[in-house]
């Protein structure tokens, strides 16, 4: 409908016509054929109005190819896989090596923290998960050898614990949280009977 019931011919241009790449409908439909202004900035179908058939038209809006790619990457729904935890495997191959990788998911939004495997990791590589709401990490954690730091030759060699500690402290710089998820230095840990070497120096 028009602003106003009723315009003075002053303030109506009549019988104009447009082959096109000026105006649209609604619909962003392109108009070609007879249209009519008025003052107040209101263009109409028709060489006159038509309460019956006169539709209101807009300026058509010509959109760069770059827009309409960028417009089209936009109503793709990207969906994503959902991470789901995972418990590390210790095989007697890991427990000979000292030490497993684990793998853990950080949700920024909500401050919490997934331990997922490898697979997981792969996908959150390849952005299967979604890297703006998650970020990955991986590690290493001992889970063999001596608990506690020991000499050796004279030289102090940190064990599981310090290790693990070590590793937790640099996560942190990341995830202020991470004390709060892992809570046991010795989780895993299975070498009960590694016998500490004595101390040659002493």
């Amino acid at each position: 409908m028009r602003q106003r019931l009723h315009y003075t011919p002053s303030q109506i241009t009549k019988n104009l016509y447009t082959t096109g790449s000026e105006l649209m409908n609604s619909a962003q439909k392109e108009y070609i054929g007879p249209y009519h202004t008025y003052t107040t900035g209101e263009v109409f179908s028709g060489a006159t109005w038509n309460p019956q058939t006169s539709i209101k038209l807009f300026p058509i809006v010509i959109e760069s190819e770059l827009t309409k790619q960028y417009k089209k990457i936009k109503t793709v729904q990207t969906k994503f896989d959902s991470p789901v935890t995972s418990i590390p495997t210790i095989t007697e191959t890991d427990r000979t090596a000292g030490f497993i990788t684990r793998y853990i998911l950080y949700q920024l939004n909500k401050n919490l923290i997934t331990e997922i495997d490898s697979g997981q990791y792969t996908k959150w590589i390849a952005r299967q998960i979604d890297n703006n709401l998650y970020q990955a990490f991986q590690f290493k954690w001992y889970i063999s050898g001596p608990t506690t730091d020991v000499y050796e030759g004279g030289v102090l060699k940190p064990g599981v614990y310090t290790k693990n500690l070590e590793t937790l402290t640099k996560l942190q710089e990341s995830i202020p949280d991470i004390f709060t998820f892992f809570t046991d230095l010795l989780q895993y840990y299975s070498d009960s009977d590694y016998v500490v070497p004595a101390d040659i120096n002493q």
